[in-house]
């Protein structure tokens, strides 16, 4: 049986380019791991340490519909999964050590005990949720800290950039973690960089109904994880520049590009623009070289996918009369779209609403345009609605919290290749 492996695609907006001039090319690379079908499609073993906020301003509906997610969760696990529950305020509670979910019952009454109470010692719980996942750490399974908070970390450590350098330590170690904000109040500037640093992933839930519906997306990846430790290396021809890359990936400390995790059957765009020279008529360039490396989830082995993209270079006529990919100028909008969301916020930090407004006011134009050709196409018409909306309650009194944790959180999962 040949080994399944993901698929790469280069996609630009027409399939050969303009000879006798230089250029600036969008291209985009789609990477799309198999199907669960196409290999074993075992599940993966989880390993998990839920690490929930019970501070005083989890009171009321918050605390409950935590304490549902945490039983859902539970109740999606295996007798062969491990799970342990760490609950804090000012004080760190094991509330369920490390062990496998043999008795669903016995660990959710445990849950039920959850109560809110003082302030927020966040760092440390997150620290004891590591100890529990790492004590029995599973090279084989998927290790994972699951961190819900609706405040600041006020209690212990509360530096930004040391948490979030820790948390990438431990990732290093075989941890990853999630991590999912409730409400207003809590710090997008740290949980953002921590997931991300940390191999997983970051949610906002606006309304707490829907944080079950979160927690379900969360183990939905998991299971469907097809390779973590992810990286893209490109090596441009000679004469040919990467430019930008608009997922704004980290970089390792080769150069390489950090990718999110992969998950069985889901696509990956990415989306990066290059600086061609001049090329002659009829003539073909390999334009760039790819290497995607990965450790596969199910076999534990490093893997190593290449390939090249190789264009032809024609008259302007006849480029032209070549189809257009709506596609690409799609996907190229919408990270675009995410970085305004990102330049939004920082004018908001800086007190200048109206140049957050122009900002996305801007782009609301530019999607428009770029993306005519599939104008009524429900991603299209959710993203201008999402930008609009954005743009509204930047005109109003209601532009706060909210409205920054919505649009640094737009441009995350954009970003990370996730539909908002």
């Amino acid at each position: 049986m040949l080994k399944a492996l993901p698929q790469i695609r280069f996609l630009m907006s027409r399939p050969e380019l303009v000879a006798d001039r230089d250029q600036n090319v969008t291209v985009l690379i789609r990477i799309t791991p198999p199907e669960a079908e196409s290999f074993s499609g075992k599940r993966p073993l989880l390993n998990l340490s839920l690490v929930l906020d019970r501070s005083g301003s989890m009171e009321g509906a918050k605390i409950q519909r935590a304490r549902e997610a945490a039983a859902y969760c539970i109740d999606q696990m295996t007798a062969a999964d491990r799970v342990s529950l760490v609950i804090f305020d000012d004080e760190i509670e094991v509330l369920v050590p490390s062990q496998f979910v043999e008795n669903r019952s016995f660990i959710k009454a445990h849950v039920e005990r959850i109560h809110a109470r003082n302030s927020t010692a966040l760092h440390s719980a997150w620290v004891q949720g590591g100890l529990e996942v790492s004590g029995h750490l599973n090279r084989d399974a998927i290790n994972r800290i699951i961190l819900v908070t609706d405040g600041l970390a006020n209690v212990g450590l509360t530096n930004t950039d040391e948490i979030v350098s820790q948390a990438a330590g431990l990732h290093e170690r075989g941890v990853s973690t999630s991590t999912i904000g409730i409400g207003d109040d809590f710090n997008e500037d740290l949980l953002i960089p921590m997931a991300r640093s940390a191999g997983g992933n970051s949610w906002h839930v606006e309304r707490t109904d829907d944080l079950q519906s979160i927690f379900a997306t969360e183990l939905q990846g998991l299971i469907a994880q097809f390779a973590h430790r992810v990286s893209l290396g490109l090596i441009p021809a000679d004469g040919v520049r990467v430019v930008d890359l608009l997922n704004d990936f980290e970089l390792t400390d080769t150069g390489r590009y950090k990718l999110p995790n992969l998950q069985s059957g889901t696509p990956l765009d990415i989306v990066v623009q290059l600086k061609v020279p001049a090329q002659t008529v009829g003539s073909r360039l390999r334009l760039l070289d790819l290497k995607l490396g990965f450790t596969g989830q199910e076999s534990g082995q490093t893997e190593v996918v290449k390939d090249f993209l190789e264009v032809a270079f024609r008259s302007e006529a006849d480029v032209l009369s070549l189809p257009i990919n709506a596609e690409v100028d799609r996907v190229n909008a919408m990270l675009m779209n995410a970085r305004a969301r990102k330049e939004a916020v920082r004018h908001m930090d800086h007190g200048d609403r109206l140049g957050a407004r122009r900002v996305l006011h801007e782009r609301i134009a530019a999607t428009r345009l770029a993306c005519a050709l599939e104008a009524s196409a429900p991603e299209v018409v959710e993203e201008l609605n999402s930008l609009g909306d954005l743009y509204s309650a930047l005109e109003s009194d209601r532009a706060g919290n909210s409205t920054r944790k919505r649009l640094a959180y737009g441009a995350f999962l954009r970003q990370q290749g996730k539909k908002k």
